[in-house]
């Protein structure tokens, strides 16, 4: 059995790891050990989601921040129950992303609502060997 003071030696040693997320879930997947289960996992991004807008919609500030990392925590925690490199997938994704700003003009176009637009002629992220 699991205990208060199990938690809180754990939760001091995650700090002092300074542990990515996909760490984190890994560390609280074995200590609860709680399988992967990806369908547990994609209710739970949907939970978390509702969740979050209902304080967004409350223009609430730290409880959106806390459902923003739970969001987060689950996303990858389905990530990890597929078995699939969320961190470089984000890292990939960067790189793309930074990449793709640029117009063939040289410019950086924008959408009314202030969304970049990215240039339909650059490559396309490759993640198919992450999955």
């Amino acid at each position: 059995m699991i205990t208060r003071e199990d938690i809180e030696a754990m939760a001091e040693t995650l700090h002092s790891k300074n542990l990515s997320v996909p760490q984190m879930v890994e560390e609280f997947a074995k200590v609860t050990g709680q399988p992967k289960n990806p369908e547990m996992s994609a209710a739970l991004i949907q939970e978390e989601f509702y969740e979050w807008r209902s304080e967004f919609m409350k223009n609430t500030k730290a409880p959106q921040l806390k459902e923003l990392f739970d969001l987060v925590y689950v996303i990858y925690g389905y990530a990890r129950s597929r078995g699939w490199d969320l961190q470089e997938a984000i890292a990939r994704g960067h790189v793309n992303n930074m990449d793709r700003i640029i117009q063939d003009d040289g410019t950086i176009k924008r959408r009314e609502d202030g969304k970049i637009m990215k240039n339909p002629n650059a490559p396309k992220i490759y993640l198919e060997d992450l999955v």
